[in-house]
């Protein structure tokens, strides 16, 4: 899946990437959440639709979920410039 935060009028737009010594296809999780991922989020439009609200880029340019950071076991994950940001 391929995530991106957006500043306030959608005029720039960044990936949001894992730290450089992160695996390819390593799970990223958010402490105080547990379980399995789902299998796909394609066809459960309204479960997207709930998380995706939740997903923002704090002023630090981290990317979060509820204020939880997205982390690997090689730390954050982080936009470049985008304090703030809606994530999508």
């Amino acid at each position: 899946m391929v995530l991106a935060a957006s500043n306030e009028d959608h005029t720039k737009v960044e990936l949001v990437e894992p730290p450089e010594s992160a695996a390819v296809g390593e799970r990223v999780s958010f402490a105080g959440y547990s379980g399995e991922p789902e299998a796909s989020l394609s066809g459960k439009s309204k479960t997207w639709e709930k998380l995706a609200a939740d997903l923002h880029s704090n002023s630090e340019h981290v990317a979060c979920y509820k204020d939880v950071p997205f982390t690997t076991s090689a730390g954050v994950c982080k936009v470049k410039t985008i304090a703030n940001g809606e994530i999508r």
